[in-house]
């Protein structure tokens, strides 16, 4: 899930900086590894300090391909994108609603989400010394030391497993989606 976290972050900066896009086309061009080669912890630790741009690259990629997927399965970024205020509120609730099925569709077949904490939300809960403070954020009034008593406001997330499909050379790794063009006659 760290590495999620990372690629999510490096999206959007993607997204965010033509300099940064740039740069990401720029490495994965000259130092991406094939698609669908993983980078293994055993050889991250092994690798020269150049390494790291490559697999900053790598993880970049796949927030894109994750993007890819949800726009595939549940055209999430054409809702996303669209211009919502020429339709109505039932034209936009319908729409929505066929994109939150599907896109919660694609998250259960490729991360079958599950909560951090099983907990319901809006009750109490205990947590006790040595709990995982990158899986639970704590807020409020925290003084001393654990165990703390507080309120449950989020559950959390987290990928009980992560099974993306394998990418292709044949598509360019920062295309979301292609665009489409019908031939006429």
């Amino acid at each position: 899930m760290a590495n999620f976290k990372v690629a999510w972050k490096a999206f959007w900066s993607i997204l965010k900086s033509d300099e940064s896009a740039r740069d990401w086309e720029s490495l994965m061009s000259k130092k991406c590894l094939p698609a669908g080669e993983a980078v293994g912890a055993e050889d991250a630790a092994s690798d020269s300090e150049e390494s790291a741009p490559t697999q900053q690259v790598l993880l970049e990629g796949e927030a894109v391909h994750t993007l890819a997927l949800l726009q595939r399965e549940a055209r999430l970024i054409d809702f996303l994108q669209e211009d919502l205020s020429p339709y109505s509120n039932e034209q936009v609730g319908a729409a929505a609603r066929k994109v939150h099925d599907d896109a919660k569709s694609a998250l259960k077949k490729y991360f079958n989400l599950e909560p951090v904490l099983s907990g319901e939300e809006n009750t109490q809960v205990k947590l006790e010394a040595g709990f995982d403070t990158s899986k639970i954020r704590v807020s409020g009034r925290l003084a001393g030391e654990p165990p703390f008593q507080g309120m449950l406001l989020h559950r959390g997330w987290k990928a009980g497993k992560i099974t993306l499909p394998t990418r292709t050379d044949a598509v360019d790794p920062a295309v979301i989606c292609p665009a489409e063009v019908e031939i006429q006659g």
